[in-house]
């Protein structure tokens, strides 16, 4: 399958592919699913995670008027932050899942600040991969988060974004998720 001039490889057109069934799929949970963002994410098999508390000097989430600004996280697992770097310690697959978790805990922290319920839509991602060099499929690790988002909010409603790759993170992390959120009115 060739793409703006360049020849796709079978592994590449494999992952298009289930990329599309996952949208797919996606949209018919859409169609058969209320608007309550918990019954979403139960039929989505997921779960929000505990919030984190700040680990600095800073809130976890602000609000300004209609505007709900969640500080910046990344994915923890057991208690614990994932750590490692995306192209030596994790595949794209393994990245993703990350970035979904780093979402989940966003998701957390949104419920915990104000209730889900009275979310529009997230409005604005940015999404730091800490990759190796040589790495550049930063938009397909930020996809984690975005998919996400896709399935709770539908696609009109999904937000602006960034991917941007980074040397270092926190603690090590491979995903780091600043976003804003619309609240209703």
């Amino acid at each position: 399958m060739a793409i703006a001039g360049r020849l796709l490889s079978a592994d590449h057109h494999a992952e298009m592919e289930q990329r599309t069934y996952l949208l797919l799929l996606t949209n018919v949970f859409l169609i058969a699913m209320d608007n309550d963002i918990q019954n979403r994410l139960a039929q989505l098999g997921l779960q929000l995670p505990a919030p984190i508390n700040p680990l600095g000097s800073y809130r976890t989430t602000v609000t300004l008027g209609d505007q709900l600004f969640v500080s910046s996280l990344g994915p923890f697992k057991d208690g614990k932050p994932v750590v490692g770097i995306v192209g030596d310690d994790f595949s794209i697959a393994d990245a993703q899942e990350a970035a979904q978790r780093t979402m989940l805990l966003i998701l957390a922290c949104v419920e915990e600040a104000c209730g889900l319920e009275n979310v529009e839509r997230c409005a604005r991602l940015t999404v730091y991969v800490r990759a190796e060099s040589g790495f550049t499929a930063h938009p397909k690790v930020a996809d984690g988060a975005s998919d996400l988002l896709l399935a709770l909010f539908g696609p009109d409603r999904l937000p602006a974004r960034s991917a941007i790759g980074v040397f270092t993170l926190p603690m090590g992390i491979p995903v780091e998720i600043d976003s804003v959120f619309q609240l209703k009115r």
